[in-house]
C-alpha cells in the first residue's frame, strides 16, 4: 500500500473506513461490520485495510477514538459569536449528541459487549479521568457556569441519556423523547447558572452557527 498512496491518501482512505464502518455498526451491529464489504465500498483490496488496521477489534477502537473526537470538536458549532457557549448551545450540542449517539456500545448487544472489552486492553476504556477531562472543557467554555459546577452529576446523566438511548425498546414511546429533554435539562442544571440571570443569545434570536 505504501507504493501507491502518499500519508494523505492514506489518512483519507482511514477515515473513510471509519466512518463506513460506523454506519455498519449502526445499521447492524458488529456483525454488520464485514471487512470485504467495507474495503469493496471503498474500493481498495482487502490488504488495504489490515494496512491501516490492525484487526477489526483495533478497527472498532479507531472508530471509538474518532467518534470521541469528533463529538469533542462538534461542540465549537455550537458558540457564540463572542466564543463562549450558552445554555440552549449546550442543549442543542447534547441533543446533538443523543441524535448522533455517537458510542459504539450502543450497538453491541452484552455478549459482544464483553467479547469486544476482553479483546481490547484495559487503557483503551474510557475512565472517571476521561469524563472529567470533558466535561471541565466544556464548563470552561461555557458563557454562565455555576460557581460550582457538578462535573460528575453532569457526567452521571449524559450516562443515564446513553442507557435511555440504549433502552428504547423498554420505554414508553409516546414519553421518550420528553424523557430525553428532561435527562438534557437537567445535565444543563448540574454546570450552568440559573438562565434567567444571564441573557441567552439563541433566544434573542441569534442563529446557530
Amino acid at each position: 500500500m505504501s507504493a501507491k498512496f502518499t500519508d494523505e491518501e492514506k489518512n483519507h482512505l482511514r477515515i473513510q473506513m471509519i466512518q463506513s464502518g460506523f454506519r455498519m455498526l449502526k445499521t447492524d451491529g458488529i456483525r454488520g461490520v464485514n471487512i470485504d464489504k467495507l474495503t469493496k465500498q471503498c474500493y481498495v483490496a482487502k490488504g488495504s485495510f489490515y494496512t491501516l488496521f490492525e484487526s477489526k477489534t483495533e478497527f472498532l477502537y479507531q472508530i471509538m477514538v474518532y467518534k470521541r473526537q469528533e463529538s469533542k470538536d462538534k461542540i465549537t458549532d455550537y458558540l457564540s459569536e463572542d466564543g463562549t457557549l450558552p445554555r440552549s448551545g449546550l442543549r442543542l450540542y447534547l441533543h446533538w449528541l443523543a441524535d448522533e449517539n455517537p458510542n459504539i456500545f450502543s450497538y453491541l448487544d452484552g455478549q459482544h459487549t464483553r467479547w469486544l472489552v476482553s479483546k481490547w486492553p484495559p487503557e483503551y476504556l474510557e475512565n472517571e479521568e476521561n469524563d472529567e477531562q470533558t466535561a471541565r472543557r466544556i464548563i470552561s467554555l461555557l458563557a454562565a457556569p455555576k460557581e460550582n459546577p457538578d462535573w460528575q452529576l453532569f457526567c452521571n446523566y449524559l450516562k443515564l441519556l446513553a442507557l435511555t438511548l440504549n433502552s428504547r425498546e423498554l420505554l414508553i414511546e409516546d414519553a421518550t423523547e420528553r424523557l430525553i429533554d428532561n435527562l438534557i435539562e437537567t445535565a444543563c442544571n448540574c454546570i450552568c447558572d440559573d438562565f434567567r440571570h444571564h441573557p441567552d443569545p439563541y433566544k434573542a434570536g441569534m442563529p446557530v452557527i
